[in-house]
């Protein structure tokens, strides 16, 4: 375990951010030695509220099912997202988390030349080069809010196989209205390019069915939308996620996946979660109270916190205020961690994302914020 003196010396902690998410709790654990039932997360976009409650009941009583194999066509829970979201059985393909799909999607439809919103979640450029394809950048700024003006994102259409975006992008946390991606849908078919729709966090939305696209994109062959119901659900030691497409682009995808890719645990908590109607209710609540609360605080301390439709919120510091490296170290060390933004295309160390928690623990947060940004000095709790 590093040593305090040894983190302060090198001006931070260990890279909490090495492998390009939030949520690694093993590297804050050999950093700061702080076990799991002390530090409270924020650099993790996962519901506040937990799994859906019926959920540890379910895996008890599913686990006999460990010694066999799980249903490789994943049948239950496709019907099960078929259901509630009114698209074809044979639309859906189910994952091991949006990961997996993001990965495969690039090598199964052949992109050579694909166009990114910077900034944005990095596994996408990750899986293009992965997969040999070049990566066009559409980039937005601070002083545009980092809203990416439609007619950029037509002009780069004809240059490029596909057009991915975060809907809501990650982590700036702005949105689309569905007219717009219908234009952007229709230029990309005109050009011959895919629209990769990532709506791993639209289920936070309020409004979600009046803006997903799956039911466009379960008719098209020029639409791909990407799901996860890790971040929702909070399940992200299951992994689950899923892509609804046109029929034939299901079947090449599938045909690339690897077998029983998603294990049978996984697919019985999609299957209960999806009908957990309630919790769905409680945890939109709770999202849309809490961000606003969250993002008058933050300004309260001299911070930026840009509009966010999602379940958090990018951060800019104030040109008199530490780094986010710093506050980041700063917060680890009182058992606290948020999520540095310097690793994302187009952001420097003025920014960090938060996730939006309960109130104690937003409450938590915003003292901490409070003690380095205002007092100066560290903290402890």
């Amino acid at each position: 375990m590093l040593q305090k003196d040894e983190l302060s010396q090198t001006g931070g902690p260990i890279d909490l951010e090495k492998n390009g998410h939030g949520g690694n709790w093993a590297a804050a654990e050999e950093a700061f030695g702080r076990k799991a039932g002390e530090r409270l997360d924020f650099s993790a976009n996962i519901n506040p509220l937990g799994p859906p409650p019926a959920l540890r009941h379910m895996l008890l009583d599913e686990w006999d099912y460990i010694t066999r194999y799980p249903d490789p066509e994943v049948r239950e829970l496709r019907q099960a997202i078929s259901s509630k979201y009114g698209v074809p059985f044979d639309s859906i393909l189910v994952g091991n988390g949006a990961a997996e799909l993001i990965d495969l999607l690039p090598r199964a439809l052949r992109f050579r030349r694909a166009a990114v919103t910077d900034p944005t979640f990095s596994e996408y450029r990750e899986a293009l080069e992965k997969a040999g394809a070049d990566v066009v950048s559409v980039t937005s700024s601070p002083e545009e809010r980092f809203r990416i003006e439609p007619s950029k994102l037509i002009d780069v259409l004809p240059q490029v196989d596909a057009l991915f975006l975060g809907q809501p992008n990650n982590p700036t946390g702005e949105r689309r209205e569905r007219d717009e991606l219908r234009e952007l849908a229709r230029q990309a078919h005109k050009h011959g390019a895919k629209l990769v729709l990532d709506e791993a966090f639209a289920d936070f939305f309020p409004d979600e069915s009046n803006v997903t696209m799956i039911r466009e994109a379960a008719a098209s062959e020029h639409i791909v939308v990407i799901r996860s119901m890790t971040k929702f659900y909070a399940i992200p030691g299951l992994r689950l996620g899923f892509i609804v497409a046109g029929p034939a682009m299901i079947r090449e995808l599938r045909r690339l996946q690897m077998p029983w890719s998603v294990n049978h645990f996984a697919q019985k908590a999609g299957v209960l979660a999806l009908q957990d109607h309630e919790y769905e209710r409680r945890t939109r609540e709770l999202i849309a109270v809490e961000r606003s609360w969250l993002q008058n605080r933050l300004y309260g301390l001299g911070c930026t916190a840009f509009d966010s439709v999602a379940n958090f919120l990018l951060v800019a510091l104030g040109p008199s205020h530490i780094p986010a490296n710093e506050m980041q170290r700063r917060l680890a060390e009182q058992g606290i961690f948020i999520r540095r933004c310097a690793t994302f295309i187009g952001l420097d160390d003025r920014y960090f994302r938060i996730a939006v928690r309960t109130r104690p623990e937003n409450e938590r947060l915003v003292a901490a914020l409070a003690a380095s940004l205002l007092g100066g000095g560290e903290t402890a709790t």
